[in-house]
């Protein structure tokens, strides 16, 4: 009888977890039986971790293999405990000592020759190795640049079964890791602002959106420039902190939406309109992370937004207004964070046409009406209109490039860092109620033109506390210690459009 144990990570929503592969070898009629609640892919496994240690020349054990995946309540899902299963394999067979793997995790999907493939969610595992306390990860070479990234971590990138097992005895020094990069190429690929023309009177709108982290609606007839618009957005966002960094890399590695370096660029995630409820917010029978997730940190964009189904709109209220969606599932919580600027687009009616030439009837006008969400629309702080420019606009108004505008955007940005930082936050948008009235510092001729916004305009006590959101960020912009009443002006009109808020207000 041989006993081994191999340590390895499960990934569990957003989160690395921490599992341990027993293998028990005793005599008996030749079996290989895996529990421990593993779903098909793991319980697969077994055939191939058969053929890749044959294949690799190692003597595969013809007794009973019992192999038990612990602690036994976590579900543990994917190809990625084919690697550890065969080292506790080995090592409970006597082919390789117990002291090589001491202190070691190990990841990896193996395929019928002893490759070792990439699996999701390194950087998550080097972090949960990290978090334990291992000195050491090994994991296929294509990943080992992405779990570098995580310090205090020893990386064994291998590319094959048989050099793993070399790396662990001491006979072959392991490769080193690869230099980390910014995964994502230059910032000179991004859509730049001065490719929008003929709407000048925009721009500032837009500043406000990046400077705060606002959520932004732009409503239009069709071809005016309102996805133009939205896709540049993120060219005036300050760049990724490394922090921030990092926890977006974690993500987009465990989501497969990535290459092997460190992402840089903001997400911008931009979902079709036929999206589910769990696709755009997350979940599942095994929840998953949803698009509002993937664009953590970043910009979520919903283009034609009258035409998301109402669950998935609905869905997406709490996520926005507490930046993280909580998941239930089957008596297992999970957190998916969703800290991101929302920008949505719609056409003024079912024909997108508007105003005098609208071939709509009352009843499609009204129908159009319902499949906006009222609630959804009270969470979005800057509403413009995105009508269509003249042809002098077209020929003489070219917006300023992106990187003119982002100076003063992260000049903002950085007075608000100075602010919020103590209390765990990065931008204007979200601070809730109690740090605004501590935080917004406006003056007393500002607070009462905010009172009488309030009452003249049916505002919400939401829609009450964003417009000194935005106003805050305005006066951020111009360098103002405290709110103006200007800036509340300022802020009413970029939020209280006609048209977009009607059903909002």
């Amino acid at each position: 009888m041989s006993l081994a144990r191999v340590d390895t990570f499960a990934i569990d929503g957003v989160e690395a977890r921490r599992v341990w592969v027993e293998a028990d070898i005793r005599r008996g009629l030749s079996a290989f039986a895996v529990v421990g609640l593993a779903d098909k892919a793991v319980r697969e496994a077994r055939e191939r971790v058969r053929a890749a240690v044959v294949n690799s020349g190692f003597v595969f054990p013809q007794e009973r293999i019992t192999v038990n995946l612990a602690p036994a309540y976590l579900r543990k899902v994917g190809p990625g405990f084919d690697l550890p299963l065969a080292i506790a394999i080995l090592t409970a067979s006597g082919q390789l000592s117990t002291e090589a793997v001491a202190g070691c995790a190990v990841v990896g999907e193996l395929s019928l020759t002893g490759e070792v493939r990439a699996v999701r969610g390194a950087l998550a595992v080097a972090e949960g190795v990290r978090r334990h306390r291992l000195a050491r990860l090994l994991l296929p070479r294509a990943r080992a640049r992405e779990a570098a990234l995580v310090p205090e971590v020893e990386v064994l990138g291998v590319d094959h079964l048989q050099e793993a097992v070399e790396v662990l005895r001491g006979d072959r020094a392991p490769v080193p890791a690869p230099e980390t990069e910014a995964e994502g190429g230059d910032a000179l690929d991004e859509p730049d602002l001065s490719d929008v023309r003929g709407h000048n009177g925009l721009i500032p709108a837009l500043e406000v959106v990046a400077a705060g982290g606002h959520n932004l609606f732009l409503h239009g007839p069709p071809g005016t420039g309102k996805t133009m618009l939205a896709r540049r957005l993120p060219s005036l966002l300050p760049p990724l902190t490394p922090r921030e960094a990092i926890e977006v890399t974690r993500l987009h590695s465990i989501a497969g939406v990535h290459g092997d370096g460190l992402v840089r660029r903001r997400p911008f995630r931009a979902p079709h309109h036929t999206i589910s409820a769990s696709g755009l917010v997350g979940g599942g029978a095994g929840p998953t992370p949803g698009e509002a997730t993937l664009a953590h940190h970043g910009v979520l964009f919903l283009d034609e937004l009258s035409e998301f189904a109402r669950p998935a709109l609905e869905a997406l209220r709490q996520p926005l207004e507490d930046g993280c969606v909580t998941v239930v599932r089957a008596q297992r919580v999970m957190v998916f964070p969703t800290r991101v600027t929302l920008v949505a687009a719609s056409n003024p009616c079912p024909c997108g046409m508007g105003q005098s030439a609208c071939r709509c009837s009352t009843a499609d006008l009204a129908r159009h009406q319902r499949r906006l969400s009222g609630p959804l629309l009270d969470r979005i702080d800057v509403s413009v209109t995105v009508g269509r420019p003249s042809g002098d606009a077209l020929r003489d108004q070219a917006a300023p490039r992106s990187a003119v505008v982002r100076e003063r955007i992260v000049a903002a940005r950085e007075r608000q860092t100075a602010r919020l930082t103590r209390h765990g936050l990065t931008c204007n948008a979200q601070l809730d109620a109690r740090l605004l009235r501590e935080l917004a510092r406006a003056t007393p001729e500002a607070n009462r033109a905010l009172y009488a916004l309030h009452d003249r305009s049916g505002l919400s006590a939401r829609g009450h506390g964003r417009i000194l959101r935005v106003a805050r960020t305005l006066a951020d912009l111009a360098e103002s210690e405290a709110v103006l009443a200007d800036h509340i002006h300022q802020a009413a009109a970029l939020r209280l459009d006609d048209q977009s808020l009607s059903l909002a207000a």
